[in-house]
Order: C-alpha cells, then sequence, then structure tokens
C-alpha cells in the first residue's frame, strides 16, 4: 500500500511541475488604487490570465474599463529583441464574490493597468 501511495504522490508532484504557473500579489492598478489586479502566468503558455477586484466593492456590482500596457513577443520571432509593448482595452465586471478576469494572449509579463469609467452599481 506504501508503494501505491508513493506513486500516487510522485504523479500529483509531477502534474503540478507541468502545470506550474507563477500568480503575483495583489498590485493597484497605477492610475486608481482601489482597483487591484494580479497576473497569472504559465511557463509555456505566451498568455497572461488576469484577475481584477474592487477594494470598495459593495454589495453589487463593479464595472470599468482597463487599458492593460503589455509586453508582446512576435510569435514569427522568440527572440528577446522584437519585444514590444502593446495595449489592450477590456471591460470588466466584478461581484463581492467574484472577480473580474481577462486573458491576453502572446502576453510575456504587465508592464501598466489604467482604469477608467468606475461605476458601482
Amino acid at each position: 500500500m506504501s508503494k501505491l501511495s508513493a506513486i500516487f504522490v510522485s504523479v500529483l508532484l509531477l502534474t503540478g511541475l507541468i502545470l506550474a504557473q507563477k500568480q503575483t500579489d495583489w498590485v493597484n492598478a497605477s492610475n486608481s488604487p482601489e482597483i487591484q489586479y494580479r497576473v497569472q502566468l504559465f511557463d509555456d503558455a505566451k498568455t497572461c490570465y488576469l484577475d481584477f477586484r474592487d477594494k470598495k466593492q459593495g454589495k453589487g456590482y463593479t464595472t470599468f474599463d482597463a487599458a492593460v500596457d503589455y509586453k508582446w513577443i512576435d510569435p514569427q520571432s522568440e527572440s528577446q529583441q522584437s519585444m514590444k509593448t502593446k495595449t489592450e482595452n477590456e471591460h470588466l465586471v466584478t461581484a463581492p464574490t467574484q472577480t473580474g478576469s481577462a486573458r491576453i494572449s502572446e502576453c510575456s509579463g504587465i508592464a501598466e493597468i489604467k482604469v477608467n469609467y468606475i461605476q458601482r452599481h
């Protein structure tokens, strides 16, 4: 039975390494400290997954627009010299029990996020 347990634990550890991700702490948007975001980067996916929350979240929803400046690598060239900054505009909704989320392809990191048109319902 202990040999079976050791195999099970090894499989779990290998699965964790394969699906390894890096998640940042919550960071304030550059122009609005009450809106925060965190980034999840998957090692080989070249995609940024963003979660947003409103520190002043009431009982209703919060909606806002976010201009996400991110580091982009041209998929045709894997050279670091081809890294550029692009902007993606996202419309987000947060709730008391749920963060807002966004997914940006060909992303290797977030440079800055600015939010506009914050409305609390």
